[in-house]
């Protein structure tokens, strides 16, 4: 879940989401990756908010990125959806923003109905 051990797996990641896009999808290898990809997170410290550009530019990968939890719930579905499909989705997101519930402290301004 965290850029820092992305690199446990890099090489088979990578080849998975580049399979696929070099097989113009014949070679299916479905599946979704979610990492907290930037920003301050909420706990951890250092290695749990890692940032993660190098995934940026495999090709082959969706990259899928949120600023709230209303969007990552749909955006869930859209990976769920690629994987389904034989491609290969990363969902990237900051922990802070997903569990943000104010824009001003008290105002309730940042929750959304469940879509």
């Amino acid at each position: 879940p965290y850029a820092a051990y992305l690199s446990c797996g890099y090489n088979q990641f990578v080849e998975s989401a580049f399979m696929h896009w070099l097989s113009n999808g014949r070679q299916p290898n479905g599946m979704v990756f979610r990492m907290q990809g930037f920003d301050e997170g909420v706990f951890g410290g250092h290695f749990h908010t890692a940032n993660a550009p190098p995934v940026f530019g495999v090709p082959g990968l969706d990259v899928l990125c949120y600023s709230n939890g209303h969007d990552w719930t749909r955006g869930l579905r859209v990976a769920l959806d690629t994987a389904e499909r034989g491609g290969v989705a990363m969902m990237l997101d900051s922990t802070a923003l997903l569990n943000r519930k104010h824009v001003v402290r008290g105002d309730g301004a940042w929750q959304f109905e469940f879509p």
